[in-house]
């Protein structure tokens, strides 16, 4: 028994640290793409223009890949995964949105209030009040999007109140992707359930980009290298990536690691654009990936718990 319980915990082992790879990798690529739409916005690119190429070029990829992968049969799409799709179409636009409105680091801060959006759909469904535990992380939390917002700061010039309300919208979108994500659940058709959703989504936005005429900017030859960046390496491989990774560690530790996104983003943009955050700024960051982490970790612990005592 024990020569054949050996490999098999190797092999989990290994997994387990593929998994993680993959996360990682996926947070870094998001975090570069994240810069890289910053460049294109500010080089006059619409951002919902960007976000019709961005999954117009990921469902081309996926479709492409599919082709040679998945099974002559071919399931029907369902309801939960039509409505999958149309919550990734509100997340892409929102996070573009957001990005374009806001510094690099403070658009991505925002989208990881998120693990907030989630105690708080929780508390009123199950009208159950949270943990002190929960309740002091949930106030950094807010605390933390207080300072990153500059509400507090003398020069108030500089908070920008549709930006923080856009990326706090697509913490929103984010949040309700993963619980509808949990809804469609596991599936023997991974690929195919990626594709269905970058279609709707496409579908969704194409149809928008009817009613706005040619996307000029877009076209632009100078911009075409860095929307084929955004739509292959900051949409297609990162979400797939970090899908694939998520299957083989816990979910609570993929959403630990990609905390790190705002951290790397930050000084990229520091270094690509000059962006800078103000010491405040910098506490808030501070503040939210600390609360997210320990949201996280307690999840994380209360899961356990219940499995013992089932």
């Amino acid at each position: 028994m024990l020569k054949t319980s050996l490999p098999e915990t190797a092999t989990t082992v290994s997994q387990r640290r593929l998994g993680l790879v993959a996360v990682l990798f996926s947070v870094m690529l998001w975090a570069v793409a994240a810069n890289t739409i910053s460049s294109l916005l500010v080089a006059g690119v619409n951002p919902f223009e960007l976000t019709v190429s961005s999954v117009a070029i990921s469902t081309f990829g996926l479709a492409v890949v599919s082709s040679f992968r998945m099974k002559a049969e071919v399931k029907a799409m369902s309801r939960q995964q039509f409505i999958l799709g149309l919550l990734f179409a509100g997340l892409i636009g929102a996070n573009y949105l957001a990005i374009a409105r806001l510094p690099v680091a403070v658009a991505i801060l925002l989208l990881f209030t998120s693990p907030l959006m989630v105690v708080l759909w929780t508390a009123l469904t199950t009208w159950r009040m949270p943990g002190r535990s929960v309740l002091a992380a949930m106030l950094l939390l807010i605390v933390g999007v207080v300072l990153v917002s500059k509400v507090v700061e003398s020069n108030l010039s500089e908070f920008n109140g549709f930006g923080i309300l856009i990326g706090l919208s697509s913490a929103v979108f984010f949040t309700a992707y993963n619980l509808q994500g949990e809804r469609v659940g596991h599936s023997d058709e991974t690929l195919g359930v990626m594709l269905k959703t970058f279609a709707v989504a496409s579908v969704f936005w194409l149809a928008y980009q009817v009613t706005q005429g040619v996307p000029e900017t877009l076209l632009e030859p100078e911009n075409m290298w860095k929307i084929l960046y955004v739509g292959i390496a900051g949409t297609t491989l990162p979400y797939s990536l970090f899908f694939w990774g998520i299957q083989r560690v816990q979910t609570e530790r993929a959403v630990v690691i990609a905390t790190l996104e705002p951290v790397i983003a930050a000084v990229l943009a520091w270094l690509w654009f000059g962006q800078t955050l103000t010491l405040f700024q910098i506490i808030g960051g501070i503040l939210i990936v600390f609360a997210v982490t320990v949201l996280q970790l307690i999840n994380s612990s209360s899961q356990s718990t219940a499995k013992i005592e089932r």
